[in-house]
């Protein structure tokens, strides 16, 4: 099968099929939390401990709770030939994560990549309604570590993170 760089997938359900079928994601994604009483429960337990001795209990819980939310690719690519620069996320068509909410700027937020560590960085990019991790404010312009299953807001715009080794075991469980 040869590497696409895009999914046809629209929600997370229709993306772990691709996943099963041959597809190779190398991005994270963002898996939107839409409906007024999910954010509810979800910030309920948002403050839910995962712990190395149970990884795979969330990682299952999220694929049934979110299997039919619409989610968005987020670059960089985490392959060697993928780009460095940060991805941009917010209102305007020259975001290369576009999100249509009002409360999100025109240019919200930035995600990178560190290859040196494997992590993932969150920057405010001094937006209008800020942005948050778990619930935790963001400093504008100080990167912050974002980690598979951490809940980002960009303004009241709610979304699960997931990098692409999570969305990958997950494909693995669903059924």
């Amino acid at each position: 099968m040869p590497i696409a760089d895009t999914p046809n997938a629209q929600t997370l359900r229709e993306l772990l099929v691709e996943l099963k079928n041959g597809f190779t994601l190398h991005k994270p994604i963002l898996i939107a939390l839409e409906t007024a009483e999910h954010r509810t429960s979800v910030e309920a337990t948002i403050d839910r401990t995962i712990t190395l001795s149970q990884p795979m209990a969330w990682i299952e819980q999220y694929g049934r709770e979110l299997a039919n939310h619409p989610f968005v690719l987020v670059g960089a690519n985490t392959l060697p030939a993928g780009q460095d620069t940060p991805m941009t996320v917010g209102r305007s068509r020259r975001c290369d994560v576009r999100i249509e909410n009002d409360s999100v700027s025109k240019v919200h937020a930035s995600i990178s990549f560190d290859r040196a560590t494997g992590e993932y960085f969150v920057v405010d990019e001094n937006s209008r309604n800020g942005t948050r991790i778990n619930g935790e404010p963001l400093a504008p312009g100080l990167p912050s570590s974002v980690w598979s299953g951490a809940h980002v807001a960009f303004g009241d715009a709610l979304f699960v993170f997931l990098d692409p080794p999570t969305v990958r075991k997950l494909s693995k469980l669903a059924v």
